[in-house]
């Protein structure tokens, strides 16, 4: 199961691509809350919990009654572990203490991190549950789904209603703004780091992209360690050859004259 780790600057493992694109994913969902500081609104873990039951279809996963909102240090971890325990588990990673002790002080740059990871299995869990409905349907004349992924059809969703939608400028502006005034709440991010694009398909989850990828790049690297053993034989075959003819020239020097063969 995977693991949500921390460094030591964990802000700067992002590129400013990759925060703007998490910033405008959370920006586009309905919050209880204003966005103000995404570590402090995320640090007792009800945010989290509202994600998830707008994002996943999957009934019964997240029960938002179960997660109330806490100034304490102790009713946050109680909400940080149920959630631990009874969502990330099911989605196939989970938090270490280190983690969530990170999280609940709104440590710069974590809760970025889990909220990444969380989003990419959010998106895999709903590819495979909309995989799975496909294939019992066999294509039948049934209502079609939209082929973007989860986090992309909020509006009108009905997991949404019921819920106010926030109208607070948004993570994204504020981290934007951040970048040009310097300001301490989102520290600004390295620009010699190369900035990396994965658009996400609107069939394919980026996990898989990412999966495939790696694939790709390991394909790639067994073929130039193929190409290298076979040049090596390639040279070892003309060494060879070389010294067959030098000891044929030899032989044929060694040979007695006016012997008759």
């Amino acid at each position: 199961m995977e693991q949500v780790k921390t460094t030591g600057n964990d802000m700067d493992d992002f590129d400013d691509a990759e925060l703007e694109e998490l910033y405008s994913w959370i920006d586009g969902i309905p919050l209880s809350r204003p966005k103000r500081n995404i570590a402090r609104d995320f640090s007792d873990g009800v945010l989290v919990a509202e994600l998830v039951r707008h994002c996943c279809s999957q009934k019964g996963l997240v029960d938002l009654h179960n997660y109330t909102g806490a100034n304490s240090t102790n009713k946050k971890e109680e909400n940080w572990r149920l959630m631990n325990r009874k969502v990330f588990t099911k989605l196939g990673f989970e938090l270490g203490d280190d983690v969530m002790r990170d999280v609940i002080t709104a440590k710069p740059g974590v809760i970025e991190k889990v909220l990444m990871m969380l989003r990419t299995k959010l998106n895999r869990a709903e590819w495979e549950l909309k995989k799975q409905t496909q294939t019992k349907s066999k294509g039948g004349g049934g209502r079609k789904e939209s082929d973007k992924p989860e986090a992309d059809q909020y509006m009108g969703s009905p997991r949404g209603k019921g819920m106010k939608q926030d109208t607070s400028r948004g993570y994204l502006q504020d981290y934007k703004k951040d970048r040009t005034d310097a300001r301490p709440d989102y520290p600004s991010i390295p620009k010699h780091k190369i900035i990396r694009s994965i658009a996400e398909s609107d069939a394919v989850p980026r996990i898989l992209f990412e999966e495939k990828e790696q694939e790709c790049l390991a394909k790639d690297e067994t073929i130039r360690i193929l190409e290298a053993k076979i040049h090596r034989m390639e040279h070892l075959i003309h060494l060879k050859d070389v010294r067959i003819d030098d000891l044929q020239n030899r032989l044929e020097t060694m040979r007695p004259t006016g012997v008759r063969r």
